[in-house]
């Protein structure tokens, strides 16, 4: 009964068992290289999925490592897992080296930390002079003479051209800018007509006694009249200096804003007519009615907001 129950235990344990796996290493170097040359090294270590492994950091001497890459891959079955770790190794001395053992260390997932050695390698490392039984360098060559074109001196032209030629076109467009036809400015508005009418007006005003002891009287008159016939022209529209005293009669009867009477106007005119082509006497006294009267058909005929305020608009 004993030895029954033993089998059946074992047969139970069995299949456990067959599913541990132990941890194991392989090194794959190439036999041999030529000195200065990389070395690639292939290191394998299969342990369980639950597992890591790890190369930590030893001496590799007379090899250096240069590079280490890492692939690592799962088994079908997700029960093993692959690392491979790619070494690239130099080697600087000639002659036959071992590598290895190389220290693997492996991290169970209870924690537990196991430490592998894995295979050596031997690798034979040759010199490029190994045949030569005294190499020497090369005696020095004579020097070549290498012709090399050189395009600074044609640059620095360049450039200098470029600087003159621009320095050209900078002149031109100034002396065109400065000679071009500029339009002229617009002259100033011309003053508003009563101003210059009252300006002629208190002109002639100031050397009415000169003309009337003088014997100007005539021509004193005339212009009277002409600065009157001006005014009126130019503030109603029509031409005033060329008009008879009936067209200017006929111009203000159609004024629309013709502040007086049309007979006061052509009173005046007419007054001044009298003088100069009947050369009717005029004494001082009335010299200054009839200046008196052309201002003040001028302020009475100008603009109602001027002649308020008492401005020119």
């Amino acid at each position: 009964m004993r030895h029954a129950a033993a089998i059946i235990v074992l047969s139970w344990l069995a299949p456990a068992i067959g599913l541990a796996q132990e941890p194991t290493i392989a090194l794959d170097a190439p036999p041999g290289t030529t000195l200065g040359d990389s070395i690639d090294v292939i290191l394998t270590v299969v342990v369980a999925a639950t597992d890591e492994a790890a190369v930590p950091e030893q001496p590799f001497a007379p090899f250096e490592i240069l590079d280490k890459k890492l692939f690592v891959e799962l088994s079908p079955d997700g029960k093993l897992k692959t690392f491979t770790f790619e070494l690239q190794l130099l080697c600087f001395e000639a002659g036959v080296h071992e590598l290895g053992p190389i220290r693997v260390r492996v991290t169970s997932a209870a924690g537990e930390l196991i430490e592998l050695e894995s295979n050596t390698s031997t690798i034979e490392v040759q010199s490029l002079l190994a045949n030569e039984p005294d190499a020497q360098l090369k005696p020095p060559t004579k020097p070549v003479v290498v012709e090399q074109d050189d395009y600074r001196l044609l640059i620095a032209l360049g450039i200098l051209l470029a600087i003159a030629l621009g320095a050209l076109l900078a002149w031109l467009f100034m002396r065109w800018w400065q000679k071009r036809d500029r339009p002229e400015p617009a002259p100033p508005p011309p003053p508003p007509p009563w101003e210059t009418a009252l300006r002629e007006l208190h002109e002639l005003e100031r050397g009415r006694a000169e003309a009337i002891s003088e014997g100007r009287t005539e021509q004193w008159v005339d212009a009277v009249s002409d600065s009157i016939r001006a005014y009126l022209g130019r503030r109603f529209g029509f031409h005033g200096l060329e008009s008879t005293t009936d067209e200017i009669a006929d111009q203000l009867r159609r004024a629309k804003s013709l502040a007086i009477e049309p007979q006061d106007a052509l009173g005046f005119l007419g007054q001044c007519d009298l003088v100069k082509f009947a050369k009717a006497s005029l004494a001082d006294e009335a010299s200054l009615t009839l200046i008196d009267e052309a201002l003040t058909l001028v302020d009475r005929t100008r603009p109602a907001a001027v002649a308020q305020n008492g401005n020119p608009s």
